[in-house]
């Protein structure tokens, strides 16, 4: 589907003074401006003859640019109350994230501390608990940069509760080949001391 075109509906008013209207009207298209503009005149002054038509001309580009000036400051201050609207909205997402994932850390270091002491074989030593941070007061800047490093800590320590891991499943594979292997010694000595105990034949009386 081809892009629709704006059309435009072009007017003008000489209102007495004629040819004036057109020369606004070629402003407007010049300027690029949607709306409209108006040159008042002063009746009873000197009559300054042709140039009075680049006078009328000018008024109107300055009233213009004085009018896109606002509008483009207007733009911007809106642009701005937005950009502080979005900011302290994705603060306060991180500061509800950052405090969970906080809870989130103390529970996977709880986990990670249980696992190396049943690696160990030891009683585990629970975390000490931190002071909760207080992130309402920093800047998003500043909660980015705590929330890049909560990410890092949590990839960290998942790391290390993986590796645990693996090291407790060779040590029970291991304990499970060492009591196979216990088994079947015992089995095999209890064969052995089955043989020695078997009577020999008594040979019949001649």
């Amino acid at each position: 589907m081809p892009d629709s075109k704006i059309l435009y509906d072009l007017g003008h008013d000489d209102d007495g003074e004629k040819w004036a209207g057109g020369r606004l009207q070629n402003v407007l298209n010049d300027t690029q401006a949607e709306g409209v503009v108006v040159v008042a005149r002063w009746y009873g002054g000197q009559n300054i003859g042709p140039i009075r038509f680049t006078h009328i001309e000018n008024c109107a580009k300055e009233a213009i640019w004085k009018w896109k000036v606002a509008s483009n400051e207007a733009a911007k201050e809106a642009a701005t109350k937005k950009q502080k609207v979005d900011d302290e909205k994705q603060r306060k997402e991180l500061v509800k994230n950052l405090q969970e994932r906080d809870a989130n850390i103390f529970t996977l270091r709880k986990l990670l501390a249980e696992k190396k002491a049943a690696l160990e074989d030891t009683e585990p030593v629970p975390p000490t608990p931190q002071k909760p941070q207080v992130y309402d007061k920093m800047p998003l800047q500043a909660l980015s940069r705590v929330d890049k490093a909560r990410d890092a800590t949590v990839a960290f320590i998942l790391k290390q509760i993986d590796k645990v891991e693996e090291e407790l499943k060779l040590v029970e594979a291991l304990e499970a080949d060492t009591q196979e292997s216990w088994n079947d010694a015992e089995e095999e000595a209890s064969l052995e001391k089955g043989k020695g105990k078997e009577v020999a034949p008594s040979t019949p009386e001649q």
